[in-house]
C-alpha cells in the first residue's frame, strides 16, 4: 500500500485526512514540519511527491510552493474527490518514473548521444524543459532544441511517447 505523510498543526484535520485516506494508503501523521522531516529521515527515502494542502490562497504562496519542488498546491476548503484524484495521479506518475525500463534505455544509446539520452530520460520522467535545463545546466532553448532532435531521431511527435518508449 502506498505511504502518505500528512502534515498539519490542526489535529482535527489530521484525523479527517487519516479517515479519508486509510482505505487506500498507509497514512503517517505529523503535527509540524520538524516532525515530518523526522518521519521522512527515519523511514525509507524514495522520491516523495509533495502536495501542499493549505489555507494560503495568494498566488505568491502557490508559486513558492511549486518552485520549491511541490507537484501540486491545493487550497482549503478542498473537494474530497479532487484531492483523492490528484493524489492518485501524482503517486502513479511517481511510480512510473521509477519504472524506466533499463533495457529500453540501453537500446536508445544506439540512437541518441549522451546529451540526448539524458534529456530523453528526464522527459520520460515528466520534467519540463525548464526543469531539465536546470538539472543538466543547459539553457531552456538548448533543451527545446535537443528535444526536437530526439523527436526526429525516434520518429515521435509528443513527449508522452518518450515515456511510453522507455517504460
Amino acid at each position: 500500500m502506498p505511504r502518505v505523510l500528512v502534515v498539519d498543526d490542526d489535529v482535527m484535520l489530521l484525523k479527517m485526512a487519516e479517515q479519508l485516506l486509510k482505505s487506500e494508503y498507509t497514512v503517517m501523521l505529523a503535527k509540524s514540519g520538524w516532525e515530518a522531516v523526522a518521519c521522512v529521515a527515519n523511514g525509507p527515502r524514495p522520491d516523495i511527491p509533495v502536495i501542499f494542502l493549505t489555507g494560503l490562497t495568494q498566488t505568491e504562496h502557490e508559486l513558492k510552493g511549486l518552485t520549491s519542488g511541490a507537484v501540486d498546491y491545493i487550497t482549503k476548503p478542498f473537494v474530497k474527490e479532487i484531492l483523492l484524484a490528484r493524489l492518485k495521479v501524482h503517486l502513479t506518475v511517481s511510480r512510473k518514473i521509477k519504472n524506466l525500463d533499463p533495457v529500453k534505455v540501453e537500446t536508445l544509446r544506439t540512437k541518441l548521444n549522451d546529451t540526448e539520452l539524458a534529456v530523453a530520460k528526464l522527459m520520460a520522467q515528466g520534467y519540463t524543459n525548464a526543469e531539465i535545463a536546470e538539472q543538466l545546466h543547459y539553457s531552456s532553448n538548448y533543451v527545446k532544441k535537443v528535444g526536437s532532435i530526439i523527436f526526429n531521431k525516434l520518429g515521435i511527435s509528443r513527449r508522452n511517447e518518450i515515456r511510453e518508449f522507455l517504460m
